[in-house]
């Protein structure tokens, strides 16, 4: 019994995931809920970087301004300030990369996206709350735990995009489909590793994020190693799309 229960629920997340055919009118709509989608993503990710700008401490007007004291009484603000932005700008440009390979969305996806957006802004009030009270290890761990969600939701969004190549331009080939599938994890890992830094102290939590460049290497190099991975391979008909469901 158990089994014949496991075996449909298979079959129904098969169904699920198995690309459908489009007609013109349906592509042409998505294409252009791709563009606004892409619109509205920018929009976030700007006011994102303006607001943790703005956040910034400002010099105390009543008394004389000293730049080497400002600087030294607000350093760990300004830092977390910096990585803030670098973050955002490192997702920002992640989003560009990822929509750019794609010639349409759909609801799933959008759904994915905007879920995403949510914890870009979960990201921001945790950068706030840390530039005024501090390196508190419990406001690092909310700013990495955000930033993994960040990630993992656009990661969540990419491979239902690419599954079946079912909303990718036919520009991009197998093999960059491939890597990015785990290309795409190397910000939230990266998260994940500060979030155990967090409670070391703030110097090694800052340091944990020089480790991206790394982990994105590492898995760029296991993305080409699996390039030939048969989940790229398209469906071409609806009938190779039923044959998923048996």
């Amino acid at each position: 019994m158990q089994t014949s229960y496991v075996k449909k629920m298979k079959q129904l997340i098969a169904k699920r995931l198995a690309a459908k055919p489009a007609g013109p009118g349906q592509l042409q709509r998505e294409a252009k809920e791709l563009r606004r989608l892409e619109t509205l993503i920018d929009t976030v990710f700007a006011i994102v970087i303006v607001v943790i700008v703005i956040d910034l401490p400002t010099p105390d007007e009543s008394v004389a301004f000293d730049l080497a004291n400002f600087i030294a009484y607000r350093v760990n603000s300004l830092v977390l300030a910096l990585l803030g932005v670098i973050i955002v700008l490192v997702y920002w440009f992640q989003s560009n990369q990822l929509l750019g390979n794609l010639n349409r969305t759909n609801g799933a996806h959008a759904a994915f996206s905007l879920l995403q957006i949510f914890f870009v802004i979960v990201y921001l009030l945790s950068v706030s709350l840390g530039i005024s009270v501090g390196n508190d290890p419990l406001v690092l761990a909310a700013q990495s735990i955000a930033a993994a969600l960040v990630g993992f939701t656009a990661a969540a969004a990419w491979w239902y995009a690419s599954y079946k190549r079912r909303l990718l331009t036919p520009d991009i080939g197998d093999d960059e489909v491939a890597v990015l599938r785990l290309r795409v994890l190397a910000e939230p890992l990266t998260a994940l590793l500060t979030l155990a830094l967090a409670f070391v102290n703030a110097m090694a939590w800052e340091l944990g994020w020089l480790a991206y460049p790394l982990i994105a290497a590492m898995l760029r190099k296991t993305g080409v190693g699996n390039a030939k991975s048969p989940v790229a391979e398209p469906i071409n008909s609806e009938d190779e799309a039923e044959e998923v469901t048996k």
